[in-house]
Parts: structure tokens; sequence; C-alpha cells
């Protein structure tokens, strides 16, 4: 069921990036390219499967995606490196996360996208980066130069010599759009 939703997104978004007027690598074939960077600091409660709830901080840095791009500018890339910390079991997360985002007005908006993740899981007596990918959902609103936005995002993370570290995710950011 999850690895089918995952593949039905994927379909979907190739499917729309092969319609006219998208963009592939704007950044470098755009002159009116435009990034509009925004830095958060995050934070969020992390829901490893068999394992106890953790709260995990870090920072988010989201931009207009310089890959592959909307007729109207929609997808924007969030990548986010966090850590958490509970019972032991320690992780450091990187995630990579493209998202069609839609105006909601007022500043406000919505989005989804896929998800890749590398984890750093350590524990006592073991120390492994497991590698997966999932889904991500967000809402951001946007004045001016403050940002304040609210993610849910899973993975699933592929097992590597019996440790395993698939998640969800809910967080909360703020920060400053540059």
């Amino acid at each position: 069921m999850k690895k089918t939703a995952l593949t039905l997104v994927l379909l979907t978004t190739a499917t729309l990036a092969s319609a006219q007027s998208w963009r592939f690598l704007p950044l470098f074939t755009d002159p009116g390219y435009k990034a509009q960077p925004t830095l958060a600091l995050t934070v969020d409660s992390v829901n490893p499967d068999g394992a106890r709830d953790a709260t995990g901080y870090g920072l988010e840095f989201n931009f207009n995606c310089g890959l592959i791009q909307s007729p109207d500018n929609r997808i924007r890339t969030y990548s986010k490196l966090h850590r958490s910390s509970e019972d032991g079991l320690k992780a450091t997360t990187f995630e990579l996360s493209p998202r069609y985002m839609l105006p909601l007005g007022g500043g406000l908006s919505a989005g989804a996208g896929p998800s890749l993740t590398a984890v750093r899981v350590s524990a006592p007596g073991v120390s492994k980066t497991l590698y997966g990918a999932g889904l991500a959902a967000g809402v951001d609103w946007r004045s001016g130069a403050y940002y304040v936005g609210a993610d849910v995002r899973w993975h699933d993370v592929r097992q590597k010599n019996g440790i395993e570290y698939d998640n969800t995710a809910v967080g909360l950011k703020v920060g400053m759009n540059f």
C-alpha cells in the first residue's frame, strides 16, 4: 500500500512534467529564474516504527526548484537537516522533498510531493546510515520576510543489518524569506 502510493505520486509527477510549458533545469535555462530562498528553524515530533516518539530539532532550506518547474512556478524544493534523540537512539536525518504548492490566498499555500531521506542512526554499539523514500505534505505562510509552516512526512527506510527507521514526522517551522 505504502509503495503503491509513492509510485502513483512519482508517475503523476512524471506525467505532469511531460506536459508543455514545464521547464527543465530553469536554474540554467531560464534567465528569469529566481530561487526565492527561505531558511527556517524546525521542531518535529518523530514517530519511528517500533520505538518511542522523539523530538527533533533542525534547519530547513526551501527554494523554487531549479531542476524542474511548472508553468506557474509552483514547485519548491525543501531540504531539511534535523537531529533527534530518545532512549539512547540518536538519529541525524537529511531530507530532500520537491513539492507542488497551491496558493490558497493571503500568503498561505499548501502542497505535497515525494521525499528522499538519509538517516544516520546511532545506538549503543551500532551506527548505520539508512536510505529511504516517502511522501511529504505541508502548509506554508509567507508575508514579506516572515515565514511559518507545518508539515507531515512519512518515510519508508530500507532496513540494514537488522536496523530499521521507518518513521512519520509532524513538524512546525519558523524562519525568514530572502
